[in-house]
């Protein structure tokens, strides 16, 4: 199947569920166009990390393994956890046998990536494509700060005080991921990461953060705190039963953002306007139309919830 093949396994006028479906999911069922993501742009064209299957040539699945991990690397400025597994999965399969026996050196020439960072990236990508799959797009410095706390605990609980963090912040910078994982201070290696979440919380709940976050935002909705639950469910937002919780309100004003940006962004958006931006120039459109689906698919997702019944 080319790129904008048609495919005719999707059924017509089929309905999916979550919040968009009536809309998106329904749009989204009746299209005939698919675009496929190009090799190295999303993180199951990554193949897992393998033992090598031949100490001679690569067989055409290596050769093939390898060019998506090289796109997948070439990606490191937007996903730095596409970048770490795909340096995973070429350094424990040996598919850079051909071209460099000494991976570091081959990384070097090829990126310019350090020794250091390239092992960094392949110790953390685990963590970032967690938290990707919670809604969020950490950069790889806020990753980097979780570090100490890893080494204490483990993968889940650096996960949970990140999480924690983006759900309680309107924008998370690499300080105030630092300082949290600072006033946790030294956690035991069996530390839970329900207990660290409501601990997190805590600390983020101060009138002395509360003020330092009103001064720090930017005035942009946090979409990705739409997301779905944290793993264990303790960093997610609670319902309340008093009508005047700060916590829900803020949760009802960014479901309003988001729905008048959708919004704005449906009045703008159409077929007719893609196909003349992919004919005029599908190097720049096809990418844009590809994160666009991504977002809209990371926010239907989000949503896709068990909704009460009306009464």
């Amino acid at each position: 199947m080319g790129l904008f093949d048609v495919d005719e396994e999707v059924p017509q006028g089929q309905s999916g569920g979550g919040l968009f479906g009536g809309g998106l999911a329904a749009a989204a069922s009746a299209t005939t166009v698919v675009v496929k993501p190009l090799p190295g742009t999303s993180l199951g064209q990554i193949p897992a990390p393998y033992q090598p299957h031949s100490e001679g040539e690569l067989s055409d699945q290596e050769r093939e393994d390898l060019e998506a991990c090289k796109a997948g690397v070439d990606n490191l400025r937007n996903a730095f956890w596409i970048a770490g597994k795909s340096f995973e999965t070429m350094s424990m399969g040996n598919l850079h046998r051909e071209e460099n026996p000494n991976f570091a050196a081959w990384v070097w020439d090829t990126w310019e990536v350090s020794e250091s960072q390239l092992y960094r990236l392949m110790d953390e990508w685990r963590v970032g494509e967690a938290l990707a799959n919670l809604g969020h797009k950490p950069p790889e410095s806020h990753v980097r700060a979780l570090t100490d706390l890893r080494r204490q605990t483990n993968d889940k609980v650096a996960i949970t005080v990140y999480d924690t963090i983006a759900r309680c912040r309107p924008r998370v910078t690499g300080g105030l991921v630092e300082k949290v994982v600072g006033d946790l201070g030294v956690l035991p290696k069996d530390a839970k990461p329900a207990d660290i979440g409501r601990r997190v919380r805590d600390l983020l709940n101060t009138p002395e953060e509360e003020a330092g976050a009103a001064e720090e935002s930017d005035g942009v909705p946090d979409i990705s705190s739409l997301d779905e639950d944290s793993p264990n469910g303790e960093s997610s937002r609670k319902p309340s039963n008093s009508k005047a919780d700060p916590l829900a309100a803020k949760d009802i004003e960014r479901l309003r953002n988001t729905l008048a940006y959708l919004n704005e962004a449906a009045k703008k958006v159409n077929k007719s306007a893609a196909r003349r931006a992919i004919e005029a120039q599908p190097d720049i459109a096809v990418p844009l139309i590809q994160e666009i689906g991504s977002l809209l698919q990371q926010i239907d997702r989000a949503v896709a919830i068990r909704l009460p019944k009306a009464q």
